[in-house]
């Protein structure tokens, strides 16, 4: 099913980048020549004005490259939110970043971020935690991350925070 652009407030996670809604890309591509030009557009809800051409020489050795790149209508599964995976987010994935052409982008970009926050914070516990001669910032600063971690689910025994010192 294709989607024509939205006129009233937008149904969508906000993208910092690319923002809340399509992006017409001033292409003419048919619904069939996007569905098309890569196996998975098949059974993805696209908005058809949005496609631009991709450069498949930069794609990352794909057996079925991504000729197109659309605008695809998602939801998180995380958060469960409607969001945009935008053409030109794959194309920045697939062409500059060098992601596999079948990585998939399911999360939306806010749920992808509090992620990236949580695995930073998981190394520098880790970090803090081996090191032997933390000076009393750097405990202070585990004990902080420790309780962090605890209250989001990642440490589940209390004691672990606790004993820190």
């Amino acid at each position: 099913m294709s989607r024509k652009r939205k006129t009233r407030d937008s149904l969508y996670v906000d993208h910092p980048r690319y923002g809340d809604r399509p992006i017409e890309s001033g292409y003419n591509y048919s619904e069939d020549e996007i569905r098309n030009s890569y196996w998975g557009y098949r059974r993805e809800d696209i908005f058809i004005e949005t496609a631009i051409p991709a450069d498949l020489e930069k794609q990352n050795y794909p057996t079925f490259p991504r000729k197109l790149y659309v605008d695809i209508r998602r939801r998180c599964i995380q958060c469960e939110r409607w969001f945009i995976f935008f053409a030109k987010e794959q194309q920045y994935w697939y062409e500059e970043l060098g992601f596999i052409i079948d990585a998939d982008c399911v999360k939306c970009v806010e749920c992808r971020k509090k992620e990236q926050g949580i695995k930073q914070l998981i190394s520098e516990y880790e970090k803090l935690l081996k090191n032997a001669s933390r000076i009393e910032s750097e405990t202070i600063n585990l004990k902080e991350i420790a309780q962090e971690l605890y209250e989001l689910g990642y440490i589940k025994n209390k004691q672990k925070v606790d004993s820190i010192a």
